[in-house]
């Protein structure tokens, strides 16, 4: 370390610390670049750049893994900030400490063009990306208003399975996702009398479907549900999908089966739910894993 980033030194007056830490916060490494500290301002740039990127792409998108992105980059720039308060270096060129200021400025800039940009992109497509919850066909599990977090690499390693709530592009108009429970895998055979599901000549157990409230219950022999009366065979590479709101949902009963290929993530947790009826955030559903 030469003398110009030492410890030890002339002392800065408050109102340039403030300006440095404010700095420091905003693009770490650049407080310490106004107190002529470079090298050292570029070494907690490129660290805290580092750190950041390897735990954006290492964790996994969930609420906790979020929250701790968060706090771990806050603490980081509080460090960065306090080591650019403390190190007194001596007064260099205010013209030297402008140039390399603007040029560190600049990088930093253009690597957030450049690489950043589109590494931010590549995430949130591939593994970060957010959803909301528009239409009544998922509750009560999924309420109108809920924001979730989805992980699209989860079906890279393994293959969707009964049970599992699903994302995947619309059949009949795939610029649009919807969301569904897998009922049914390929080979299962599907069949639907009244009320009840059957998957291979077993009633399915069913705990998340909506209660129904009111109004006539289907007769046991009857085809409810809007599907077929025989028994269905899941054919290869397919899934049948279903609304847990049985009575509100458009899925494979209307429009078929889901192709492999066409499921593209899997819900994780809610980070936010909003009451748009009643106007007030619903506490009590934020962090809810799916």
């Amino acid at each position: 370390m030469n003398k110009s980033e030492s410890t030890q030194g002339a002392r800065a007056g408050p109102a340039l610390l403030v300006v440095v830490v404010l700095l420091s916060l905003i693009v770490p490494g650049a407080g310490h670049f106004l107190r002529g500290a470079f090298w050292r301002g570029i070494a907690w740039a490129v660290s805290l750049a580092g750190l950041g990127w390897a735990a954006l792409f290492l964790l996994p998108p969930t609420l906790v893994a979020s929250a701790v992105l968060l706090a771990g980059a806050g603490l980081g720039r509080l460090a960065c900030a306090a080591d650019a308060v403390r190190v007194s270096a001596l007064r260099p060129r205010w013209s030297k400490v402008a140039l390399m200021l603007g040029a560190f400025l600049a990088a930093v800039t253009v690597f957030g063009l450049v690489v950043g940009g589109p590494l931010r992109a590549y995430y949130t497509a591939n593994y970060g990306r957010t959803f909301t919850i528009p239409s009544h066909g998922m509750e009560p599990t999924l309420l109108v208003g809920d924001y979730i977090v989805v992980d699209r690499f989860a079906y890279r390693s393994r293959a969707p399975e009964r049970g599992d709530i699903v994302i995947f592009k619309y059949p009949l108009d795939e610029r649009r996702d919807f969301i569904k429970r897998v009922i049914a895998t390929a080979g299962n055979e599907i069949h639907i009398r009244g009320r009840q599901v059957f998957v291979n000549g077993a009633p399915l157990n069913e705990p998340y479907v909506t209660p129904r409230t009111g109004g006539v219950s289907a007769a046991e022999g009857s085809c409810g549900y809007r599907y077929g009366c025989e028994p269905v065979i899941v054919p290869p590479n397919a899934y049948f999908v279903m609304g847990d709101n049985r009575e509100n949902s458009r899925d494979s009963r209307d429009w078929g089966f889901v192709q492999r290929e066409k499921i593209v993530a899997r819900p994780t947790a809610v980070y936010f739910s909003w009451d748009g009826e009643g106007h007030r955030l619903r506490f009590d559903r934020i962090g809810r894993r799916l």
